[in-house]
């Protein structure tokens, strides 16, 4: 499978780019198209002969969807998120907070996104299937409503993508409107109870990681901060 990550925009956060071969029009998901992002991916897809299939969001904040509508709409495919980050998709300083307007214009241009021609709802235990590589869906609310992480298995072994739950050494802020630590600690706990030793995290920020690793050294997985 090929999988290209790379961090994008002002915030570094990272797009992924997976397709089950390249070349030939090979059809492909990005994940995660935010700020300033869209060069860089048509550039990907260019390079490697594929195809936009979709564009899937872990979650609605702006440096993970600044351009994920438009891009969708170019090429015309689906995008993904889930419903509970709805009230921020068109109106991305509703997920900032008060007083963010004036950064959202100054990053974007506007205080307006796009929204999506064909959209679709990303739904907890609700799998769907796009460039035929098949995802699992997992609701994992805390740093926003609708924050989702996605499960793909390549030759056996998980692979899943946090967005901003689950970092290397950390997880995700919960002072944003929508977060809240005590549901961010369920969401982990889930996490821990599910994800196994051998999962690769592939986070919204920062490095790749795996399960076993962050089970030994993240102090927000251990039993007493999930308690």
């Amino acid at each position: 499978m090929f999988i290209a990550s790379f961090p994008t925009g002002p915030w570094q956060a990272n797009c992924h780019i997976l397709a089950n071969a390249t070349g030939d029009d090979a059809p492909a998901v990005v994940i995660d198209c935010g700020v300033a992002a869209a060069g860089a991916v048509t550039s990907v897809l260019q390079e490697h002969g594929l195809r936009l299939a979709a564009v899937v969001a872990t979650h609605g904040h702006l440096d993970h969807i600044g351009d994920s509508a438009a891009l969708a709409n170019l090429h015309r495919v689906p995008m993904y998120l889930h419903p509970d980050d709805m009230f921020m998709l068109t109106a991305p300083a509703a997920g900032l907070g008060p007083g963010s307007e004036p950064l959202v214009a100054q990053v974007m241009g506007s205080l307006t996104l796009p929204a999506p021609d064909d959209l679709r709802h990303l739904v907890d235990g609700r799998g769907f299937t796009e460039a035929g590589i098949d995802f699992e869906v997992f609701h994992l609310p805390g740093h926003s409503p609708g924050c989702v992480n996605l499960r793909i298995m390549v030759d056996g072994t998980p692979i899943v993508f946090t967005g901003d739950v689950l970092f290397a050494g950390s997880m995700g802020r919960v002072d944003l409107p929508g977060g809240d630590l005590a549901t961010m600690r369920g969401s982990l706990r889930r996490i821990v109870e599910t994800y196994s030793p051998q999962t690769s995290i592939l986070p919204g920020h920062g490095p790749a990681t795996t399960m076993a690793h962050e089970l030994a050294t993240n102090p927000y997985l251990d039993k007493e901060a999930l308690a």
